[in-house]
């Protein structure tokens, strides 16, 4: 093990609240040394509900939402309680705990935004020490919060041909860029797949377009593509990022469509704005490379081939290719207790680089 190297459980959630994901880590802050374990699970069906149905009148009901809190807390401790055990012949002492929590609400024009996972309860619980706010940190210094992966991305893409573009395909579409000089841009690109999922879900019942198939066999309409493409978002420059309650504005556009012309639209929207979002960039990405959810829906992957040049997915490209968002918060957490920058103003806009988050440590009184 190099010196300064921790193995770090990672513990996200997707903010389609689909799953959840655990990732046990060895890593010294700079590269990503080794992966003992990786673990996903869904989240029980009525707290899927119940997460992607509040509303901005839901925020002043503390009850509601100490009990959210609460359960998705304990989805956390049951999952990372069950990598623990897994790995613990492999990795008898675990270090640390990165945590994003499940974000339900992002404001970064008021530095707002709040989270679900009580880093308290789980430090007290897994006996160990959790580093978290990382996005409220980084608004906190002038950020706007994300995206926060960036440097990860940095370290994963370290031996590949520069200049790389990762696309997160999640809830919220982000795009992490690394130069041929060692540059780093970051921004969302906006709302993701979040949005084929609730219009496939309010009128079919299922969780999403499974294998792009209302996709595949609607009908883009042109009117609606264009409408979405020229929002302010959308033509906004970065540092950017997205409000995570804007997506019926969104949805709003769509209404009126079939079910599969909708889920056509919607699709062709994710896939042309990342190929807009190539005009922030300094040069042309020799590669792109596809994380998430969304590289499992072979239409949006064929729209993408389509608009970029030498599209990849992670799975591919990276020897570590599973929860590689878990993975990340992992690395982060460590880069913050060793005081390592996380935020830069090439990614988040913090006025200068930053090791962003908080630790819940058990040494320290409650």
């Amino acid at each position: 093990m190099k010196i300064g190297a921790k193995w770090a459980i990672g513990l996200h959630s997707d903010p389609a609240a689909t799953e959840l994901q655990a990732s046990l880590v060895l890593t010294d802050g700079l590269d990503i040394l080794d992966v003992a374990a990786t673990l996903t699970r869904p989240y029980p069906h009525e707290l899927h509900q119940q997460l992607l149905s509040l509303t901005q009148n839901d925020f002043s009901d503390t009850q509601k939402l100490h009990t959210l809190d609460m359960q998705v807390t304990n989805c956390f401790i049951s999952l990372a309680t069950e990598l623990m055990m897994q790995t613990k012949q492999k990795v008898p002492k675990i270090d640390l705990i990165g945590l994003s929590g499940y974000g339900f609400l992002h404001q970064p024009d008021t530095k707002v935004h709040l989270t679900f996972g009580n880093a308290q309860e789980i430090a007290q619980q897994l006996q160990l020490p959790v580093v978290h706010r990382f996005v409220q940190e980084d608004l906190n210094a002038g950020g706007v919060g994300s995206p926060l992966l960036a440097v990860f991305w940095d370290a994963m893409c370290r031996d590949l041909e520069k200049p790389t573009a990762i696309i997160g395909l999640g809830g919220i579409t982000r795009l992490s860029y690394i130069g041929a000089v060692g540059n780093i841009i970051g921004f969302d690109i906006g709302l993701g797949t979040i949005l084929l999922d609730r219009w496939i879900e309010r009128y079919t019942g299922q969780e999403m377009d499974f294998n792009g198939l209302y996709g595949a066999k609607g009908k883009i309409d042109e009117r609606v593509l264009k409408t979405l493409l020229t929002q302010e978002y959308q033509l906004k420059k970065p540092p950017k990022a997205v409000q995570r309650t804007n997506f019926q504005n969104i949805l709003e556009q769509v209404e009126g469509l079939s079910v599969a012309d909708g889920a056509a639209t919607l699709t062709a929207f994710l896939a042309h704005s990342i190929k807009n979002a190539e005009k922030f960039l300094p040069d042309p990405p020799a590669q792109w490379i596809f994380t998430g959810g969304g590289t499992n829906n072979p239409t949006l992957m064929l729209l993408l081939s389509q608009l970029l040049q030498n599209i990849q997915t992670g799975k591919n490209i990276f020897k570590y290719s599973e929860n590689l968002d878990a993975t990340g918060f992992a690395f982060l957490a460590t880069r913050h207790m060793l005081n390592l920058p996380i935020s830069f103003p090439s990614t988040t806009g913090v006025y200068e680089a930053v090791s962003v988050g908080t630790v819940e440590d058990l040494s320290l009184p409650t």
